[in-house]
């Protein structure tokens, strides 16, 4: 399919051969994609009766009954210019009248014609991933102070469950492996791709995407991939060259006096989306940075710009002081993107062995996001449709706190050295979240003889009362109040939600993810009024969600 622009009836006939695989794979949509794109290119007029044929029995087969008749019309019109036997061709327009007098006479066909003038010209067909508004709860605050940096807290009480921002990446690049396989715009899988006309390195899922990405990265992009990709840069140094060909170089010339200025969390917050300020602010430990760090930084940088260069980024006669201020750019942008981006991620599933596992298909820079301190018992979990982030609350987050995200390891699943070593080496901190302070232990070493309840005492001081599974005392005292808790309320909560849990494990295994996410966000409330993690049933309950949310996201039925 990446044929030169000159080529067009070529690449018509090969959509149009497209098409009709399609077509015997009942895959309807996709085939009049294919045939649309076919006639838009020009498709031989002497052949063209065909794909209006196979336009009016896709939209039969999707009881579009005026759109069948049309195309039915247009096929014996086109019939006029097919170089086909005269016996053959009045067969053709004797089937096509008999379908229109049948449709012209179902009741249905006037009802259908009525509503489609009435609600005037439909859009047409695309495999493009809906445009997705981006949304910041209110309940969302941003604070900052020298110990913690910058960082989300909760303005009001926010409930489990709730979606508290959706959004589109500032800058996004696919893996390599994907890009035969997926829009390399906005990453959805795709059956039916359009190519770039002058490369055949990456696809995209529709002429919407192509003509995006040739509006700004892919024009400098286009037969340098082979070149970064083979040159061991990492998705990360991609994508700083993407952040810098998304723009023009007039742009980035025009704010480089702007970048270095100091700006408080407020203003970052109520810049554009597409303003470079939005993330140039980001964390980048310039200042802790070992020399063989920066070295190796500026090594890419240089690279990076150089391929600009070729590219024709800076024009005919690159200016030595435009290229030096890019460099500078590419430099900052990679040291702020190895602390904040975000592996883009796509769930892979296998009904007939139930074998689940998220797959990393690309990165991702989001800018508000990216504010989010880091949990070992994160507040949130994420999931991505096409490259759009959703980020919902994974547990209740009081007024006050902080709404922490998960930067890799979780309590859950390894312990607190392997976990702050890890932190320690891709995003220099020290973490000091409850998980690490307090040694939590992983969901494998979880007592099942101690069950950690909330004081519940007039007080509502809301601490952790560990009681062993065998006390019989119904009253436990609080060591922190020093009032007592009728710990009957956790335990019948505890019984009651064995049947709960075990109908939303019913509707998950059914498909149905809606409904088992409603289910367990439910259990997740009723529990975490009672019971505090590290809590083993409370764990599963939150992993079972955040499944359930994986679905809602980009999928692939590996069946």
């Amino acid at each position: 399919m990446a044929l030169p622009e000159d080529k067009a009836s070529e690449r018509a006939i090969i959509l149009a051969n497209r098409s009709a695989t399609l077509f015997h794979m009942e895959k309807y949509d996709e085939t009049l994609i294919d045939v649309k794109r076919a006639i838009d290119l020009g498709y031989p007029k002497d052949l063209i009766y065909k794909l209006y044929e196979r336009q009016a029995r896709c939209y039969m087969v999707k009881k579009d009954y005026p759109k069948t008749i049309a195309c039915f019309k247009k096929c014996i019109t086109a019939l006029d210019d097919a170089k086909v036997p005269s016996e053959r061709r009045s067969k053709l327009i004797l089937d096509a009248m008999t379908m229109i007098k049948m449709l012209e006479k179902d009741p249905l066909t006037l009802k259908q014609a009525e509503r489609q003038k009435k609600l005037g010209e439909t859009k047409p067909l695309t495999m493009a991933i809906p445009d997705e508004k981006e949304y910041l709860s209110e309940f969302v605050r941003f604070d900052q102070n020298v110990a913690e940096g910058r960082f989300a807290r909760a303005a009001a009480d926010i409930t489990v469950g709730e979606e508290i921002l959706v959004e589109k990446p500032f800058v996004a690049v696919l893996l390599e492996k994907f890009a035969k396989t997926h829009c390399d715009y906005c990453f959805i899988r795709t059956a039916i791709p359009v190519a770039c006309a002058k490369c055949a390195d990456v696809l995209y899922c529709s002429e919407e995407c192509l003509s995006k990405a040739n509006a700004t990265y892919h024009k400098y992009e286009c037969g340098l991939l082979p070149t970064i990709w083979r040159s061991g840069a990492s998705v990360n140094c991609h994508m700083a060259l993407r952040i810098v060909a998304n723009k023009s170089l007039e742009y980035f010339l025009k704010l480089k006096e702007d970048i270095e200025k100091e700006l408080p969390i407020e203003e970052i917050t109520k810049l554009p989306t597409d303003d470079y300020r939005r993330v140039s602010h980001l964390e980048r430990h310039e200042k802790s940075r070992p020399p063989s760090n920066m070295f190796q930084h500026s090594l890419m940088a240089r690279f990076l710009t150089k391929c600009l260069v070729e590219a024709g980024y800076f024009g005919a006669t690159p200016k030595a002081n435009d290229v030096t201020t890019i460099g500078g750019i590419m430099l900052r942008s990679l040291q702020f993107i190895q602390f904040n981006t975000h592996e883009v991620a796509e769930l892979h599933a296998k009904k007939a062995d139930g074998n689940e596992k998220t797959v990393f298909i690309g990165g991702g820079l989001y800018p508000t996001l990216a504010l989010f301190n880091h949990s070992c018992d994160p507040g949130v979990v994420r999931y991505y449709r096409g490259t759009t982030i959703h980020v919902n609350t994974i547990r209740p987050i009081e007024a006050g706190l902080q709404i922490a995200e998960n930067y890799g390891p979780i309590y859950t699943q390894e312990g607190r050295e392997k976990r702050q070593a890890q932190l320690k080496e891709l995003y220099w901190f020290d973490c000091t979240c409850d998980p690490c302070l307090e040694n939590w232990p992983t969901f494998e070493r979880m007592p099942t003889d101690i069950i950690r309840f909330r004081c519940d005492g007039p007080k509502q001081c809301r601490a952790i009362i560990e009681v062993p599974a065998t006390c019989n005392d119904f009253m436990i005292k609080c060591v922190t109040c020093g009032e007592s808790t009728n710990i009957l309320k956790g335990l019948k909560v505890m019984q009651d939600t064995e049947l709960m849990t075990r109908t939303a494990k019913r509707l998950y295994d059914a498909g149905d993810y809606a409904k088992a996410l409603n289910k367990f966000i439910d259990l997740l409330r009723i529990m975490y009024e009672v019971l505090a993690p590290p809590f083993p049933d409370f764990c599963q309950c939150q992993q079972h969600a955040k499944d359930c949310f994986l679905h809602l996201g980009n999928f692939y039925d590996l069946n």
